[in-house]
């Protein structure tokens, strides 16, 4: 997960807009190192609370959202995502096509762990929201916004892909993983603070072994972004697997669940599975 770093300002005067291969983005956001470290802090209480993720990546982005931009157009996917524009969160979240998908797949896969934990594309974008982040209103900045709206969903995609779950310990390893495919510093952030609190908190589990294992998938799996995803998620998920070079997370398997699930275990109520809860019964 990464941040749309586009929160509701006022419009950017001309002169401060800048430009990446034809296309405007906004100016570099300000270092908000103490806001990063309030944030996290809140963010290990609760790893429900995704609000906060969102806090820290853009407290200590700086100029990296422009850098990432400027790779994504650079590929003929990202290109189109931001041109036509391939709007993710609508095909994700279209539950009969990917059900109608072969067994097996990579879309048939992302399904059931969407409705095993009870998640929708919604609550993801929700919680940006509650960030203040928008992603609906008008904009001078319409592909940047697609893109990193693009990123946002991907998240459960890529926890999909890895194998990773969403106990604390997951989440770890694919911010490990999502950290060396968007080289964004607020996310490494988060990961160094998060590996400190998990290894003090359950001492005997191989939380640093697991983690390097996320990040050299990350490192080895070509830029994941500029994929079709449309075009991947019928196929098997193994095929997929082996086609970008993702590796089995033998350290994280290896742990036993009830282990893994006791792993900083939120102090206060799950904000994401409240919102959700919500969201499914409307």
């Amino acid at each position: 997960m990464t941040t749309a770093m586009i929160k509701k300002r006022a419009e950017v005067p001309d002169h401060l807009i800048q430009w990446v291969d034809g296309f405007p983005v906004p100016p570099d956001l300000p270092f908000r190192p103490l806001h990063a470290a309030v944030s996290t802090g809140k963010l290990i209480l609760n790893k429900e609370d995704t609000r906060q993720v969102y806090e820290v990546i853009e407290a200590l982005a700086g100029g990296a959202g422009k850098r990432l931009f400027r790779r994504f157009v650079s590929t003929p996917y990202g290109r189109r995502v931001v041109t036509e524009p391939v709007k993710l969160e609508e095909i994700l979240s279209d539950r009969q096509r990917l059900r109608a998908m072969p067994e097996g797949s990579f879309g048939r896969a992302y399904l059931a762990f969407m409705e095993g934990e009870n998640l929708t594309t919604d609550g993801l974008l929700g919680a940006a929201e509650e960030a203040g982040i928008d992603y609906k209103g008008e904009t001078q900045f319409p592909q940047f916004r697609r893109m990193f709206l693009h990123i946002n969903v991907s998240h459960d995609l890529w926890h999909v892909l890895t194998g990773y779950g969403r106990d604390a310990l997951g989440e770890l390893c694919v911010l490990a993983f999502t950290r060396e495919q968007t080289k964004n510093p607020g996310i490494a952030f988060i990961n160094r603070i998060g590996i400190l609190a998990q290894k003090l908190t359950s001492p005997g589990v191989p939380v640093l072994a697991a983690f390097e294992e996320g990040k050299r998938m990350g490192e080895g799996v070509d830029f994941l972004l500029g994929e079709d995803v449309e075009a991947l998620l019928p196929l098997p998920l193994a095929e997929v697997r082996r086609k970008l070079g993702v590796i089995e997370p033998s350290v994280y398997n290896a742990i036993p669940a009830a282990v893994k699930a006791s792993i900083l275990k939120p102090a206060v109520k799950n904000t994401q599975a409240e919102r959700e809860g919500r969201a499914v019964a409307a």
